[in-house]
């Protein structure tokens, strides 16, 4: 609240108003910024948050994940430009999709990931 009675005010008279105690409204409003969460899933499902608090760092964190939406996008685009069998790849187009992957720069572990 922003109004509290002072010490006097069991000595006032039940017709009188009563004196409070007031507080300047620009100290009241002190309060802490929330922080914005910026938030991306990739082409794997999993969700990344970055917690920004200034619209600098809001726009750095976006930026970085344009940067992962294209390559998330790229990705699919070549898992999808193979036939697909019981959700993988069939072993006659495994080495060419291990290649393809391997020119976008992917290391050998992400690519296990990706056709896993």
């Amino acid at each position: 609240m922003t109004r509290e009675f002072n010490g006097n005010y069991k000595n006032h008279n039940n017709n009188e108003r009563p004196v409070y105690l007031t507080f300047a409204a620009s100290k009241m409003s002190n309060a802490v910024k929330p922080n914005t969460v910026v938030e991306f899933t990739d082409f794997m499902g999993r969700k990344h948050k970055v917690a920004c608090r200034h619209n600098g760092d809001m726009k750095k964190a976006m930026a970085f994940f344009a940067v992962l939406k294209k390559e998330s996008t790229r990705i699919n685009e070549i898992i999808a430009s193979f036939p697909m069998s019981y959700g993988r790849i069939p072993k006659k187009f495994l080495s060419e999709a291990k290649n393809e992957l391997k020119a976008l720069g992917l290391s050998p572990k992400a690519i296990q990931l990706v056709l896993a």
